[in-house]
């Protein structure tokens, strides 16, 4: 049953196995193959594609994908469960819900640290929780964030604020982050380890 459909692809579910596979057709050349977090099987295809080569190129990777749903564990980032239009839907979601909380946080924040940015940005990023342009005073966060609990933006936010007062990561910025925000060790662990709330 086709779930999306469009220019840009198609969405749809076939069985195999007895297992569910979500099958993401677009504008790519080769086929992949993903076992997520939940064990949910997902299949990346060429638009041209035809189903007969689609359940051939699954059936003969049917070891692998046991393996891995047998062995995969529930602490992958939220930007790795999804792919195709999946994943830009939810993205989406999570640029929205980002803009609706994101003010109050903001302003609790500066007024704790005493500094104020010029500008605040989302932005897709699968390396970092923030980044900050020191001379213009510009701050990006990862859209991603708003998966994770109010703490978690909390502390990112005041991370990329304190960076305002000292530029790299040595003593004085993480003295300055023992301060403003005491508990940044644990909540910077959770987030770094990768697990969802």
């Amino acid at each position: 049953m086709v779930k999306t459909t469009g220019k840009r692809g198609k969405i749809y579910q076939l069985t195999e196995n007895g297992m569910n596979i979500q099958v993401t057709k677009k504008a790519i050349r080769n086929m992949y193959l993903r076992v997520s977090a939940d064990g949910s099987i997902r299949v990346s295809a060429p638009l041209k594609m035809q189903e007969s080569d689609i359940r051939r190129f699954i059936l003969e990777r049917m070891d692998w994908i046991e393996e891995h749903r047998k062995t995969k564990g529930q602490n992958l980032p939220p930007w790795e469960l999804y792919t195709g239009l999946e994943r830009e839907a939810k993205k989406q979601e999570c640029r929205m819900r980002l803009e609706k909380i994101l003010p109050p946080v903001i302003q609790e924040c500066e007024q704790k640290v005493g500094v104020h940015a010029e500008e605040w940005r989302l932005r897709d990023m699968k390396t970092r929780w923030g980044t900050c342009n020191v001379e213009k005073k510009r701050i990006w966060l990862n859209v991603w964030l708003a998966e994770y609990p109010r703490e978690c933006l909390e502390y990112v936010v005041i991370h990329e604020l304190v960076h305002l007062l000292e530029r790299g990561h040595n003593r004085i910025f993480y003295g300055y982050m023992d301060v403003f925000y005491p508990q940044w060790k644990s909540v910077k662990t959770r987030l770094n380890s990768g697990a969802q709330p």
